[in-house]
């Protein structure tokens, strides 16, 4: 995702759109950041992962580690701090001098930590990063309707559902895209969203892609969705019915957590003929 016309902090050797990749992990500047600090993290072969899938990786491990909870803190602590770095060099003219921005950043660093640290209750951080508080989980039930599985959290009596078709295409060199159309209530088309990836096999390209509907939805406010896609065996996983393929269960793992978002969030199975739209235009973009 493009920022905007903005060299970062590495200046002159960055003459391109600045990017959220670029800034917070690809950067010169951040680069050495994250490898001077005691978290293990390093960005050199990180630049085949797109910002989000990258984060979510890190809390994870992070998490897992002794004193876990510390080192998320200082994670998302240096994410703050480089993003007022970049706001002081660019709105206000911060000097591109690297003892000045080293200083500054490590001043919204420290203070960020203080903050967090404050704040951020260590046993709700795990709770949520591994699925949410459980509110969503006990409205959660799963059925078969027309035949196929369908899994429902809340209640959409009433409600302006946004309803979404997604699918994805695959070849067996790991290229893979997905794409997905957001309908609004009226039927008109709202959103639609085509991405090129790389994936280790069909089913996962259509998890990521489903995935992709969560995080977009979450991030627009949209609360109540209704999710088809073509892949049967996608939703048969989702609703519990089969066994989890271990290349999706990092990605249905993110998938419970980003439901707590939701009053109402419907997955449901779509024969492919029914999912033309989204069908074709996911076989288009593999072959851009």
């Amino acid at each position: 995702m493009d920022i905007d016309v903005f060299y970062g902090m590495c200046g002159e050797n960055h003459k391109r759109l600045e990017t959220i990749e670029h800034l917070f992990r690809d950067c010169e500047v951040s680069a050495r950041i994250w490898a001077g600090l005691d978290l293990g993290i390093r960005v050199e072969n990180a630049k085949s992962l797109n910002m989000t899938d990258w984060i979510i990786d890190w809390v994870r491990y992070l998490l897992s580690r002794e004193g876990g909870v510390k080192r998320v803190i200082m994670f998302i602590a240096i994410l703050w701090g480089l993003w007022i770095v970049r706001n002081k060099i660019k709105f206000e003219g911060l000097a591109m001098n690297s003892r000045v921005i080293s200083g500054l950043l490590f001043e919204s660093i420290n203070e960020k930590v203080r903050t967090l640290s404050d704040q951020v209750d260590g046993e709700n951080l795990k709770k949520c990063l591994k699925g949410g508080s459980g509110e969503h989980i006990e409205q959660k039930k799963s059925e078969i309707r027309d035949g196929h599985p369908l899994q429902m959290i809340g209640n959409q009596e009433q409600c302006n559902v946004i309803r979404v078709e997604v699918d994805a295409g695959w070849e067996r060199t790991y290229a893979a895209a997905f794409r997905w159309v957001a309908y609004d209530g009226t039927g008109q088309e709202c959103m639609r969203r085509q991405v090129r990836t790389r994936a280790e096999s069909a089913l996962q390209a259509e998890a990521l892609g489903v995935r992709d509907v969560l995080l977009w939805a979450a991030s627009g406010g949209f609360l109540h969705l209704d999710i088809s896609s073509d892949c049967l065996q996608l939703i048969n996983e989702i609703a519990g019915v089969d066994k989890e393929d271990h290349l999706i269960a990092g990605i249905l793992e993110e998938m419970r957590g980003l439901s707590s978002y939701f009053h109402c969030l419907c997955f449901k199975f779509i024969p492919r003929h029914f999912n033309g739209v989204a069908h074709g235009l996911a076989r288009q973009a593999l072959k851009l």
